[in-house]
């Protein structure tokens, strides 16, 4: 337990931790300055050794020895004489699981070592263990752990030393902003209980007294402490050269005592493990009486826990009711309907799933049955708890349906690269055979006639050569005869498709201009009904073939025709505006006749009040 003129005393000699490397009465050294530069070459003089002994020690004692600290500590002084300052090398050294005489072994062979290695540099070897340092500044002794986060590392196993120093740091802002709130300052955590490694954080925890708050509430009061108690972590941390090592808790009085009340196991532990390196008469006693087992539950609050627990064990049963409604049915009908879509149909609701897998992969041989039959029961499990019919999911059925819904899953996604590797293979070969028909057919348009074999050669002496084709035509023709199923992904391949369409279109288009071809002389504008029932269509006319494109509010409604004998239109059939395009890039501007016969058809297709428009 440490008073407040202590505590104050505490934070005056700890306010000068940058600057000073040892405690020292100013009126003995002489002026602040020359003491810190004496000082400083004592140490400089003793560093070499101190090295020495540090490098010896480690060679033995490795695994034990956490830090080693160079640093300036009083003497113990005769009577009557006064303490003076002498380097001190402190070895900090942690023994797990040994027992008290081990500890005690370890500790005189070090100082043993070390102290045969110094001769006549006046360096002594302390050496010290990590829970003899959190043991002293539980009974308020904190002379050694300012000797130890003061002094010059020359060893620093995980930076569990410069995290000391820059807790020590960040106590000193906070009470230096705050000392009228902060009850107490606490250190817990593993490197407390002797867990830490290189990645463990620091637990702080500082006690907030809000018994006398007037201004603010607690909970204001709290949150605001807990931003700027983080802001002055980050610049402790900065200070001394380490990241996000600091973990600050900020807690207020009323709080933690109505949590050990309530046996909240987090109160619990940082009381039984913590360390105070500030404290204003409360955490220690806190400590002691724990100890002693004087700090005892109230028996509602023991039985709040066991009820907790049932709770805990409720929420399991709902969160498997909600697996079975929720996860194991979109885990499994996504990759149903990816493969679906693959296969070019359109997905069904989900309860058309389980017959568009048996149509469309079971019968061609994609997937075995039991499988359609494990998403069926999924699928009726759903539809059962949703509606009531299952009240409790019970673990060895969710086992069973999470290992069905695995195996439904790997074997979609499997049954997916099969099929996406024979769709490959299909359009690679259309791909290859399509790039050179396009290219015969751009030839022609051109009047150029060329073999399969010879379509390249005359591609680049006729078109490209002249102007009327890129070069990335030629490109885009050797890259689909490049294409190899083993490497080409299905989107490699339908991109390269859409570039071999774009380029051969707008190859026609460029010919066409060249030639002067006005594509509008094949079109008629058609004018059919009265009144409100008047409508619009356009008539394209190619020799043997003719388009009619009903215009509409909607989507124009397209119907190819043949032309038959005298004109007559006949056999109809739905058409597209791809189809138009390409006839009417491909079309060699034949005159195509419109005789009484085709109006007669028309009228009879539209309407008898039928008026045709040229240009």
């Amino acid at each position: 337990m440490v008073n407040s003129s202590n505590s104050s005393q505490d934070l005056a000699s700890n306010d000068k931790l940058k600057e000073m490397f040892g405690k020292f009465k100013e009126s003995q050294q002489g002026s602040k300055q020359k003491a810190l530069e004496d000082l400083n070459k004592t140490l400089d003089k003793v560093q070499p050794t101190a090295e020495k002994i540090r490098d010896s020690l480690l060679k033995r004692h490795k695994k034990e020895i956490l830090g080693a600290v160079l640093t300036m500590r009083p003497s113990a002084p005769k009577p009557g004489e006064k303490p003076t300052m002498n380097p001190n090398l402190i070895i900090v050294s942690e023994l797990r699981n040994k027992s008290p005489k081990e500890k005690m072994t370890h500790i005189a062979e070090i100082e043993k070592d070390g102290n045969s290695m110094t001769k006549t540099s006046g360096l002594k070897v302390t050496s010290i263990l990590l829970e003899e340092i959190w043991d002293f500044a539980t009974r308020g002794q904190y002379d050694i752990m300012r000797s130890i986060v003061s002094g010059r590392l020359i060893h620093d196993e995980g930076d569990w030393i410069k995290s000391l120093k820059a807790v020590e740091i960040h106590k000193i802002k906070m009470l230096k902003k705050f000392e009228k709130y902060v009850v107490s300052y606490v250190m817990a955590g593993s490197l407390i209980r002797g867990e830490a490694n290189s990645d463990s954080d620091i637990d702080v925890s500082i006690v907030i007294d809000d018994t006398d708050v007037t201004r603010t509430t607690s909970n204001e009061l709290v949150l605001r402490l807990r931003d700027i108690s983080a802001k002055f972590a980050r610049e402790s941390e900065r200070e001394v050269g380490i990241r996000g090592k600091l973990n600050i808790q900020v807690w207020i009085l009323t709080r933690l005592w109505e949590g050990l009340r309530r046996a909240e196991p987090v109160f619990y532990t940082t009381i039984r493990d913590g360390v105070p390196l500030y404290d204003r008469g409360m955490f220690a006693p806190w400590k002691l009486m724990l100890k002693r087992g004087l700090l005892t539950p109230t028996p509602e609050s023991i039985q709040k826990y066991i009820k907790d627990g049932k709770n805990y064990l409720n929420r399991i049963k709902l969160k498997f009711r909600d697996i079975a409604i929720e996860d194991l049915f979109w885990s499994t009908i996504f990759p149903a309907q990816g493969v679906l879509m693959l296969l070019g149909v359109p997905p069904g609701s989900p309860n058309h799933i389980s017959g568009q897998l048996r149509e469309h992969m079971v019968k061609k041989g994609h997937l075995e049955e039991k499988y359609v039959k494990i998403w069926e029961r999924l699928h009726k499990l759903r539809k059962d708890v949703e509606y009531g019919k299952v009240k409790e999911v019970k673990l060895e059925v969710m086992t069973k349906n999470y290992n069905d819904a695995v195996g439904f899953v790997e074997r979609i996604e499997k049954a997916y690269k099969d099929i996406e590797k024979k769709l490959i293979n299909s359009k690679i070969k259309a791909v290859k055979s399509k790039s050179v028909e396009d290219a015969q057919l751009v030839l022609k348009v051109a009047g150029v006639k060329a073999s399969k074999s010879g379509v390249k050669n005359a591609l680049k002496s006729e078109l490209i050569a002249k102007g009327l084709a890129s070069s990335k035509y030629l490109e885009l023709i050797n890259s689909a005869g490049n294409l190899d199923s083993n490497r080409s992904s299905l989107t490699e391949v339908e991109s390269l498709e859409f570039g071999l369409d774009k380029v051969r279109d707008e190859t026609i288009d460029i010919i066409n201009a060249e030639k002067g071809l006005n594509k509008d002389r094949f079109r008629l504008l058609l004018r059919y009904g009265s009144g409100e029932n008047q409508r619009t269509a356009h008539l394209w006319l190619f020799n043997t073939e003719v388009f009619i494109v009903k215009m509409g509010s909607g989507q124009a409604e397209i119907v190819k025709y043949e032309v038959g004998k005298k004109g007559v239109l006949q056999n109809g059939k739905s058409s597209t505006l791809k189809v138009l395009e390409k006839k009417l890039a491909t079309f060699d501007g034949a005159p195509t006749q419109v005789s009484t016969k085709m109006i007669s058809s028309l009228k009879e297709l539209l309407d008898n009040n039928l008026r045709m428009f040229v240009g």
